[in-house]
C-alpha cells in the first residue's frame, strides 16, 4: 500500500515540490525532496510513514513515528526541525528522513551539525531512514545532490545505523563517488536469540551461571511475598516511572554521579513514549515487589517479534539478593511464552550481557561533509582526535585509562 500525495488535500505538496516532481518526469533528478520544518508537517505523512515501516521487516522501533515524535517533543527545543520526505515519479513516499540542526562550536566558528531525530542523547539505537525496499540507492543519491545545494549544514552524522542498513550502505558509495569526506565507526550490540521454550534457552545457559536464573527467584519467594507485575494501565505509568527513576538513580547517587534521570527532558521523554507505546501494546514495564517493596524495574519494550531492553534499575539494599537477575529471569520468561524472537541489550560494550546468552554485532556511525570548507576542517579535527584516543587506548595501562574515564565522566 502506497500513501499517494493528491491534489489539495491536506497532504498536498507545495509549489516546489510540483516542479520537482515535473523535473524527474525529466530525468534530472532521482526523486523529489519535500521539506518539513515542523514535526507537525512530517506528521501529515503518516500513512506513508507507516507503510514503509510495514515493508520493511528490519525496520526497529526507534524509526517509529511513537519513538521519534515522542523524542522531539522532549529534547527539540532550541533544535531546527528538517525533515525530508523523498516523492518517486508517482508522487508516492519513498524514503522518510527526520533530521534536525543543532549549532556546534569549532575554534571560534559556528558549526551547523545536521543528525538523525533521536540521536545525542543517550537514548536511541539502531536510527536510520524510513525507506521503501529497493529505493535506498535512490534516496542516497537524492539526499547528496539536495545537500550540494542546500547551504544550511556543514557536517552530517548518522549514527547508530544497522550493519545491513541499506541508506548507510549506499551513501558510502555516493560519498565515494561525490568524493565528499566521511569516516565511519563502529559501536557494539548485544542481542540474544530466545528458543521456542524456556528450559531450551536455560540449557544453552552455561552451569554455573543458570542458578542466577532459577534458584535465586525461588529462594526469593521462600523469603518474602514476590510479587512480580506489568504496568498495562495508563494510571499505573506514572508510579511505576517514578519507582523506574528512583531505583535507577540510586546507584548513581551512591557513586557521587547525577545519573540519567537526573534530566528533565529524559523523565518528559519517557512518559511520552511509555504512553505512546502502551497505547500501541508495545510496552513491556515490569517491576519486582518484596513484602510491598517495589525493588526492581526492567523498562522495555516489544516491536514485533523483538524485545528491547532500555533502562533498568534496583535497589542496592537487595543485591546480594539478586533481584534484577530475579526480575529479569521473569521477563525472559513471558516473552519467549509469548512468542518473542529475540531479547535486544541495545548498545554497549558490557561483557555481561554474554552469560545471558547475548552474542555480539555492531552498530556503524556514519559522518560526512561536504563542499564547505567548514565541515571539511572540522571532519579532519574529528578524525585526527579519533586517531589519537585509539593511540592512548592501545598504550596507557588500563588504570591510568580508567582514571581518565573517572574524571571525564
Amino acid at each position: 500500500m502506497h500513501h499517494t500525495i493528491k491534489g489539495r488535500d491536506p497532504l498536498s505538496l507545495p509549489h516546489q515540490l510540483e516542479a520537482a516532481s515535473r523535473a524527474l518526469s525529466a530525468g534530472q533528478t532521482p526523486l523529489a525532496v519535500h521539506v518539513c520544518r515542523r514535526w507537525e508537517d512530517l506528521e501529515g505523512f503518516r500513512g506513508s510513514w507507516d507503510d514503509l515501516l510495514a515493508q520493511n521487516h528490519n525496520a526497529s522501533i526507534f524509526m517509529t513515528p511513537e519513538w521519534l515524535g515522542s523524542w522531539w517533543r522532549a529534547y527539540g527545543k532550541d533544535r531546527a526541525f528538517l525533515g525530508l520526505v523523498f516523492v518517486d515519479g508517482d508522487r508516492r513516499v519513498a524514503g522518510i528522513a527526520p533530521l534536525f540542526l543543532e549549532h556546534k562550536s569549532f575554534f571560534t566558528f559556528r558549526l551547523q551539525n545536521l543528525r538523525m531525530v533521536g540521536a545525542g542523547s543517550g537514548d536511541s539505537d539502531a536510527l536510520d531512514f524510513i525507506v521503501k525496499p529497493g529505493a535506498g540507492e535512490m534516496v542516497a543519491k537524492t539526499l547528496v545532490a539536495w545537500l550540494e545545494k542546500e547551504t544550511s549544514w556543514d557536517t552530517c552524522w548518522l549514527e547508530t545505523l544497522a550493519p545491513d542498513s541499506a541508506t548507510g550502505r549506499e551513501l558510502l558509495t555516493v560519498l565515494d563517488h561525490q568524493g565528499w569526506p566521511h569516516w565511519t565507526a563502529s559501536t557494539a550490540h548485544f542481542f540474544v536469540d530466545l528458543p521456542p521454550t524456556w528450559e531450551a534457552y536455560l540449557q544453552d545457559l552455561a552451569p554455573e551461571f543458570r542458578p542466577l536464573l532459577t534458584r535465586y527467584p525461588k529462594r526469593l519467594q521462600g523469603r518474602y511475598r514476590m510479587r512480580v507485575c506489568r504496568c498495562e494501565c495508563a494510571n499505573e505509568l506514572a508510579p511505576s516511572l517514578k519507582a523506574l527513576f528512583t531505583l535507577h538513580q540510586m546507584r548513581w547517587m551512591q557513586r557521587g554521579e547525577p545519573g540519567a534521570f537526573s534530566s528533565p527532558e529524559r523523565r518528559d521523554f519517557y512518559l511520552r513514549m511509555a504512553e505512546a507505546f502502551l497505547r500501541r501494546g508495545w510496552l513491556e514495564f515490569w517491576l519486582l515487589a518484596l513484602d510491598d517493596e517495589t525493588v526492581a524495574v526492567q523498562f522495555c519494550f516489544r516491536y514485533r517479534d523483538t524485545v528491547y531492553l532500555l533502562q533498568e534499575g534496583f535497589n542496592p539494599k537487595y543485591a546480594a539478593e539478586k533481584v534484577g537477575y530475579a526480575l529479569r529471569a521473569q521477563v525472559l520468561k513471558e516473552m519467549i511464552a509469548a512468542g518473542a524472537k529475540r531479547y535486544d541489550f541495545l548498545g554497549g560494550d558490557d561483557r555481561y550481557k554474554l552469560s545471558f546468552g547475548a552474542r555480539q554485532d555492531t552498530y556503524f556511525d556514519l559522518q560526512f561533509a561536504g563542499d564547505r570548507p567548514l565541515g571539511r576542517a572540522c571532519l579532519a579535527q574529528q578524525r585526527q582526535a579519533r586517531q589519537s584516543k585509539r593511540w592512548i587506548k592501545s598504550h596507557l595501562p588500563p588504570s591510568v585509562l580508567a582514571l581518565l574515564q573517572r574524571r571525564a565522566a
